[in-house]
């Protein structure tokens, strides 16, 4: 008689369907453009076994599990200043590399590089909040 188990009939197919969801989960994981194309992933089956004192049964429990990329980080600039009160005072930047830099918003109002709208015909930065702070 040969020791002989079939993993796909292993807990009446049961093993089977878990390798089955965590492939899927590791396929979509490799396909989506937030994680990294080229980090490695890996599926594991871990049978254990546990048999009486006599050494007559064995207690046994299938775990299958993934490790899969995590999400790529996301990146961006803050610029920091004071305000008029002396408060540090940081600002995300929206727009290239520079705070001085303005851009066209998708409604086509220009913006300075940390989103406050700019009025077409001074040149003025329109703050909703009057505090007006220095970010030099």
């Amino acid at each position: 008689m040969k020791n002989r188990v079939e993993l796909s009939r292993l807990v009446q197919g049961g093993a089977q369907e878990k390798f089955e969801r965590e492939w899927d989960r590791v396929m979509k994981n490799i396909d989506d453009p937030n994680t990294s194309a080229t980090a490695a992933r890996s599926i594991t089956i871990k049978i254990n076994l546990k048999p009486d004192a006599k050494r007559k049964t064995l207690n046994s429990t299938v775990e299958v599990k993934s490790t899969i990329a995590p999400d790529n980080p996301l990146d961006t600039t803050f610029i920091m200043g004071t305000d008029k009160d002396g408060n540090v005072v940081a600002k995300e930047l929206l727009f290239g590399d520079e705070e001085d830099q303005t851009f066209f918003d998708n409604e086509g109002t220009v913006r300075t590089g940390t989103g406050e709208p700019v009025d077409q015909d001074t040149g003025e930065i329109k703050s909703g909040d009057g505090n007006v702070v220095n970010f030099r």
